[in-house]
């Protein structure tokens, strides 16, 4: 069924109610998504409720109706007709959001992962897309409903940060057609990146310093890594949202195949960022792990002492490496 499903369900007048949710830990496609899906929902004359995991990351504060991203207390009280996720992998992705996830009641699933579980009872799932915010976009043309400012810019807000500023192989050629639209709204595209990348305190700068001096490398497999640990976290006053990013740095070094990022998260927890050069698929490798996203870039979670975890991952990764 997959976009003509999710236009018939939007077009159903049966559907009046659409509870709106997205993953947790939040980020620019989760949020670029969810407040454009609900910008096209009004337009469409539905009522829209959101179940947002947690609240608004404070740099997207600046976004209208931000405030719309909410975490609710108790989302199992809340009522609709259909649900509408987006940017979600599976079920359990949603966090404190599944709970007002009704199984009862129709799942529209509109991702762009690889690794998508088809969940839902209409599944959409379009790897080819750079994220769920461009996927949007193509609802937006395929039901015919008008683009506002508002929804321009969600949807710049998405697929800029999902293609780390175009510059990620999910870039296409649609991609930059799409955007170019999106433009035409009005949107300052030099603004958005100012309020994006550049509000960072001296204690973001003070952790990336850390991260760094851990930086290592297994050269004959390319192979590069750096670490992020809690009393870093703790001394420079940041989260492990701060430090999503910081595979990036061991994956542009020369040589390298493979990036991967040990955060140390709370719980003994160790969240694990892959990331990929010259075509390695690095979802087959985060699914060893139970995890999984895009050839180019995915992750995992570990429920391990942290050492552990590095050695174990590792040791899986040079073997897929080198065989």
């Amino acid at each position: 069924m997959g976009l003509s499903g999710i236009v018939s369900a939007i077009k159903d007048n049966k559907n009046k109610c659409f509870a709106v949710a997205s993953h947790k830990n939040l980020e620019g496609d989760a949020i670029g998504s969810m407040l454009a899906m609900s910008e096209l929902l009004r337009s469409a004359g539905k009522k829209v409720v959101l179940l947002a995991p947690e609240n608004m990351p404070q740099v997207y504060k600046f976004l209208p109706n931000q405030s719309l991203i909410k975490a609710r207390k108790d989302p199992r009280r809340i009522r609709y007709d259909i649900a509408c996720l987006l940017d979600c992998t599976d079920l359990d992705r949603l966090g404190n959001a599944k709970a007002g996830i009704d199984p009862s009641l129709p799942i529209l699933n509109i991702d762009h992962h690889i690794s998508n579980q088809y969940y839902g009872t209409v599944n959409w799932v379009d790897p080819r897309m750079s994220c769920s915010g461009e996927q949007v976009y193509h609802l937006f043309k395929k039901t015919g409903l008008a683009i506002n400012k508002n929804a321009a810019l969600y949807m710049y807000i998405a697929i800029l940060t999902d293609t780390g500023s175009f510059k990620y192989s999910n870039t296409t050629a649609i991609t930059h057609k799409v955007v170019s639209e999106l433009l035409s709204y009005g949107i300052c595209p030099v603004d958005i990146y100012r309020k994006v990348y550049e509000g960072i305190s001296a204690g973001y700068l003070g952790l990336l310093a850390s991260v760094l001096a851990t930086l290592d490398m297994d050269q004959p497999a390319g192979l590069a890594w750096v670490e992020v640990r809690q009393d870093m976290l703790n001394k420079y006053h940041c989260g492990i949202d701060d430090a999503q990013d910081f595979v990036n740095y061991p994956r542009s070094m020369k040589g390298v195949k493979i990036a991967i990022a040990f955060k140390e998260d709370s719980g003994g927890v160790v969240k694990v960022s892959f990331r990929s050069n010259d075509g390695y698929d690095v979802n087959k490798l985060a699914g060893y792990f139970g995890g999984g996203g895009h050839a180019a870039a995915s992750g995992c979670v570990i429920k391990d002492k942290f050492d552990a975890v590095k050695k174990t991952v590792l040791a899986k990764s040079r073997k897929f490496l080198l065989g």
